[in-house]
C-alpha cells in the first residue's frame, strides 16, 4: 500500500530532513507527501517550494485529515503541540509518526497513550540516533553479554556554542514550549541508554543551572537582527543560510515568532547544565551530564560491568581556535578528522570502543565514521520507517513505550530539580497505561 503522508508543521527538520529524505527515496518505496499543515501560510508556502512537492497545502488540520488522502500523519510542530496533533490523528483513524520528544509533560502523555489504545493504532517516535552505525555498534556488544551484568554507566553529551547557543534564541528557551533541555534534547540520550541497557528507569535525582546563557549574560537586546551591540556580540546570529530565510525571517510578520531571539533573553527559563543520576529497573545506575556551551560536540559513553569495562565516544564537530564571532564558529566548525581529536578514542577515519576485560588486557572496535544526519542516524531511520516488512533485529524502532520511558525520564529529572529531591517514574504517570 503506498504511504500518503501528511506533515503537520512545516520547520526546518521537516524540510531539511523529511522532506528532502522522501523526496530522495519516496517513489521506490512507495511513499509520497500528499499534504501540508502550518497555521503560519507563508511559512508553509516556502516549505512546499523548497521541499519540491505538490502536496496539498492546509491551515485547518482537520479538514486536512478528511480532505487530503493522508494515511500517515508526521508531526514536526513545536514540542508543545504534539500530543494536539497526535490525539487527534489517532481519533480519526490514522497512524502517525512524531518527532521526537513524544510530548513535554505527563498529562499530555496520557493523553497519547489512551488515544492509541482506544484506536487501535499506532505512534511511531522517530529516534534516529538508535540508527547511527556507532550507536548500533555498542548495542550489539551490548547484547553479546561480554560485559556482564552492567553496575553503572557514566554519560555525557556535549553541545557546542553554536548548536547549544541555538536551544536558547528559539521557542525551545521556555519549558512550556519544549519541556526544557531535560526532555527535547535528553529524550535522546535517555532513549539511547534505555535500548542501549534493555532496561527502563526507574528513579531520577537531578540538578540543573543556568551557567552562560539567560539571565547569566551581560548587555541582552531582544533579537539579533535589531541589536546594538551585535558586531560585539560572540553569539550575534547570522541570516547566511537561504533555508532559514525563506522559513522564518520571511515569515515572521505571520505570526511574530523570531529565529535571532538574545541568547541572554531574561525570559529564558530552560538550563544549559544538567547533571542527575538514573536508576534503572534492573539495577544499573546511570550518571549523566549535558552542556550547552563546549568547544566541540559529541559525547561519552562508559559502561562499568561485572565482566569488565567499556569505554565509548563521538566527537562530531570541533571549534578551531580563534573564531571567536558565532559566524565564524558556523563557517569554521570542522569533524575530527580536520582538527586534533580531544576524544582519545576517535581516530582518523574511524570512531573506536574499548573493551578492557576485568583481569586486564584491552580490545578495540573500530567503527567507520559517520558524522552527517545525527551520526548517519537520519537516512536509516527513514529508510527503516518506509520498509514496513525490514526486518528489525535490535529493535530500533520506537513506540510510545520508548518515548515515554525517555521523556518521563526527563519530567522526573526537571520535578527533581525543582524539588530537590529523587522523583519515581512511577508518581508521574499510570504506568500500566505502557503495557
Amino acid at each position: 500500500m503506498e504511504k500518503k503522508i501528511a506533515i503537520a508543521g512545516t520547520g526546518y527538520r521537516a524540510v531539511t530532513m523529511f522532506g528532502r529524505m522522501l523526496a530522495k527515496y519516496g517513489s521506490e518505496h512507495r511513499a509520497r507527501i500528499v499534504a501540508l499543515y502550518d497555521p503560519n501560510p507563508v511559512r508553509m508556502q516556502a516549505a512546499q517550494r523548497l521541499m519540491n512537492t505538490e502536496a496539498a497545502l492546509y491551515d485547518d488540520f482537520d479538514r486536512m485529515l478528511r480532505e487530503s488522502g493522508c494515511n500517515t500523519v508526521l508531526v514536526t510542530t513545536v514540542d508543545r503541540f504534539h500530543d494536539e496533533y497526535i490525539v487527534r490523528a489517532l481519533k480519526a483513524g490514522y497512524d502517525v509518526v512524531t518527532e521526537k520528544p513524544l510530548t513535554t509533560d505527563a498529562e499530555k502523555l496520557t493523553r497519547i497513550l489512551q488515544a492509541e489504545r482506544d484506536s487501535g493504532h499506532r505512534v511511531t517516535v522517530t529516534f534516529n540516533y538508535r540508527y547511527a552505525p556507532y550507536a548500533t555498534a555498542i548495542k550489539e556488544f551490548l547484547a553479546s553479554g561480554r560485559l556482564g551484568r552492567i553496575a553503572t554507566v557514566q554519560f555525557e553529551w556535549y553541545l557546542d556554542t553554536v548548536h547549544g547557543a541555538d536551544y536558547f534564541r528559539r521557542w525551545h528557551r521556555k519549558v512550556a514550549n519544549s519541556g526544557s533541555l531535560w526532555v527535547h534534547k535528553a529524550t535522546h540520550h535517555f532513549d539511547l541508554v534505555n535500548w542501549w541497557l534493555n532496561q527502563e528507569p526507574e528513579e531520577v535525582f537531578a540538578r540543573a543551572s543556568r551557567q552562560v546563557y539567560g539571565d547569566q549574560g551581560g548587555v541582552r537586546g531582544e533579537r539579533c537582527s535589531t541589536c546594538s551591540v551585535k558586531d560585539a556580540c560572540a553569539f550575534a546570529f547570522d541570516w547566511s543560510d537561504p533555508v532559514l530565510v525563506a522559513l522564518y525571517r520571511e515569515a515572521e510578520h505571520v505570526d511574530g515568532y523570531w529565529r535571532d531571539g538574545c541568547v541572554f533573553s531574561d525570559q529564558i527559563d530552560i538550563w544549559d547544565t544538567m547533571t542527575g543520576s538514573v536508576a534503572y529497573s534492573g539495577g544499573t545506575v546511570m550518571n549523566y551530564a549535558l552542556h550547552a556551551y563546549t568547544p566541540f560536540e559529541g559525547y561519552r559513553a562508559i559502561f562499568t560491568g561485572t565482566q569488565g569495562r567499556l569505554e565509548c565516544g563521538v566527537l562530531e564537530t570541533v571549534i578551531p581556535e580563534g573564531t571567536t564571532t558565532f559566524l565564524e564558529r558556523v563557517q569554521h566548525r570542522v569533524s575530527p578528522d580536520a582538527a586534533p581529536a580531544t576524544f582519545p578514542l576517535a581516530s582518523d577515519g574511524t570512531d573506536r570502543f574499548v573493551f578492557y576485560p576485568v583481569f586486564g588486557g584491552a580490545e578495540v572496535i573500530e567503527v567507520p565514521r559517520t558524522i552527517e544526519g545525527h551520526g548517519g542516524g537520519d537516512e536509516r531511520m527513514v529508510l527503516h520507517w518506509l520498509d514496513a516488512d525490514a526486518p528489525d533485529p535490535l529493535s530500533h524502532r520506537a513506540g510510545t513505550r520508548a518515548g515515554a520511558y525517555s521523556i518521563l525520564t526527563g519530567i522526573a529529572a526537571r520535578e527533581s530539580v525543582a524539588a530537590r529531591r529523587p522523583v519515581s517514574i512511577g508518581s508521574l504517570v499510570d504506568l500500566s497505561l505502557l503495557n
